[in-house]
């Protein structure tokens, strides 16, 4: 499942960007397992297509809606478990309910138990002509949407940082695509001072972070811990306490290092440990700025979910209430759920 998740889609496309929302779970079938699989294999599709889905776009999302039509254990020996799907692939306007695009699969699993012919079913999800039809027309149409509707898109950011909600104000700008020029150039223009006010509002929960990060490093390096460093703006109370604790950090960080050095030259163990040290050194820098993006995506995922549950309508189109229930809870964390997915032993 790692093939086609493209970071520099994932995290620094400036095209057209939508969130990806889990399956509802539903029956011994559609586990939560499951759901995790179906999500991933969206979440893939759509980086194949050069869309984000990283869960920072309050206004565009892709679901599924699944229908089962076939359960069964065969005759044969050994006895085998089939099911069988009709997915139904939406992006979908999560202020209107308008669906903008569509596409349908007919998926086949067959296993030794249920469970895994659930999880062969999924792994007939293809980018299939016709998924990558839906994608364009849909990508066309968000584009369409922003052009038509910068002051919309004004009226959402201005709200979300007048209600002190400045990690929905900057999903709401990242989520503009460079393709709606007009709408892109303020956005950008809009964005430092949009980020400037989410890192203050969010210095205590990052300096916790970093101290839990700290915790658990020792003095090993650790990426996130410069992150969170650097986040934290410098004009605010929590950078006082984030400084003294990385200056403690990096003196641990630096008796490692000439712990490693003054061995390197009579241990072999020793010198190749030292050796991966300084590549990890090399590269800090970029590593730290990724986590960065890292943990500003996870901050705008987050607020990107609350809204949605906040704002959906209760009397959404009964038609799509399978798509709809319990929106915010089933968006795609992004980050977060790449991070823990992409270790699990999930085949293609």
């Amino acid at each position: 499942l790692r093939e086609g998740l493209n970071l520099d889609t994932l995290l620094y496309s400036h095209g057209v960007k939508i969130s990806i929302v889990q399956p509802l779970v539903q029956g011994e079938d559609i586990t939560q397992d499951i759901a995790d699989r179906i999500s991933m294999k969206m979440l893939q599709i759509a980086c194949q297509n050069g869309i984000s889905g990283m869960g920072t776009n309050p206004g565009f999302v892709l679901g599924t809606e699944i229908a089962q039509t076939g359960r069964a254990a065969t005759s044969t020996t050994p006895q085998k478990m089939t099911v069988k799907y009709e997915m139904t692939f939406k992006v979908m306007n999560t202020v209107t309910g308008d669906v903008f695009a569509t596409a349908t699969q007919d998926l086949m699993g067959v296993g030794n138990s249920f469970a895994e012919a659930n999880q062969n079913a999924v792994k007939e999800i293809q980018n299939t002509p016709q998924m990558q039809k839906m994608l364009q027309t849909a990508s066309e149409r968000i584009v369409e949407w922003y052009n038509g509707n910068l002051q919309a898109v004004k009226n959402q950011v201005e709200r979300a940082e007048k209600e002190g909600n400045y990690d929905l104000a900057l999903a709401i700008l990242s989520s503009v695509p460079e393709q709606a020029s007009a709408t892109f150039n303020w956005a950008s223009q809009k964005h430092p001072e949009t980020l400037k006010g989410m890192l203050h509002k969010q210095a205590a929960d990052m300096l916790g972070q970093m101290e839990a990060q700290l915790a658990s490093s020792g003095d090993e390096f650790n990426p996130a811990i410069a992150a969170y460093f650097e986040l934290i703006p410098t004009d605010s109370p929590e950078h006082v306490k984030a400084q003294q604790i990385y200056a403690e950090y990096e003196k641990k960080c630096n008796a490692r290092r000439a712990e490693l050095e003054a061995k390197a030259a009579r241990d072999e163990q020793a010198a190749l440990e030292f050796e991966k040290w300084k590549a990890e050194m090399n590269q800090a820098k970029e590593l730290a700025q990724m986590e960065a993006d890292k943990i500003k995506c996870k901050y705008e995922s987050k607020a990107n979910a609350v809204s949605m549950e906040r704002a959906m309508r209760a009397e959404s189109d009964a038609k799509h209430k399978s798509f709809w229930g319990k929106l915010g809870d089933r968006i795609l964390g992004g980050i977060d759920f790449l991070g823990d997915k992409v270790g699990d032993d999930w085949d293609d």
